[in-house]
């Protein structure tokens, strides 16, 4: 691993990863970090992400601490592809076939969650947010990681979401374990989201 590209911050470590080619160890570093509860702060195709492997819960509350969220607030969950996605959460014909045809968008689909999924991620719901994240970055890292990943904006709730790492607040930067560095985001605001399950479109 070739360190001159990490920078340390305090406890919190800086990466900057080439957004449509991002180097290997590098992201082989990340995914350690994620897969060994740590919080990360990363790029996505809308805006910049908070969050870590769904298996630490410890982790999972430490997101929702950082990002000052009511526990209440469920978070989303974010995979590399579809295939990922179905052995974590329960869709019919119509949900799944919606997702497929819209799988380039940067949407967050609402559905239904299996138990693999800890209720303290959804905030007791049964259901979840999920997004299919159209990014090199985050896709290398969950395969990698071979762990899904919490996603949630990177800011302070109520703030505005950063699209480029320059906009995110410092004490968000300064909490989280790792944050990677890759340019400003394609889309630069959230995602659209839709709950599939009742039809409603929320954002």
């Amino acid at each position: 691993m070739q360190f001159h590209r990490a920078i340390n911050s305090r406890k919190m470590k800086l990466l900057r990863l080439n957004a449509e080619n991002p180097e290997k160890d590098l992201v082989s570093y990340a995914a350690k970090e994620i897969a060994s509860g740590k919080t990360i702060v990363y790029p996505t195709d809308t805006v910049y992400g908070l969050g870590c492997s769904i298996k630490s819960i410890d982790a999972v509350r430490k997101v929702f601490a950082i990002k000052k969220r009511d526990m209440d607030k469920p978070l989303s969950v974010a995979f590399p592809d579809l295939e990922t996605a179905k052995g974590y959460v329960l869709l019919d014909a119509g949900e799944e076939g919606y997702i497929k045809k819209h799988l380039d968008e940067p949407f967050t689909f609402i559905v239904r969650k299996r138990e693999n999924i800890s209720d303290t991620i959804t905030s007791g719901m049964d259901t979840v947010g999920i997004r299919i994240i159209d990014h090199p970055v985050v896709k290398r890292l969950i395969y990698t990681a071979k762990v899904p990943i919490v996603t949630t904006s990177a800011n302070i709730t109520g703030d505005k979401p950063p699209a480029d790492f320059r906009e995110i607040d410092k004490e968000i930067l300064e909490k989280a374990d790792l944050a990677i560095d890759s340019g400003r985001c394609r889309v630069g605001k959230p995602s659209k989201i839709i709950n599939l399950v009742t039809g409603e479109i929320l954002r």
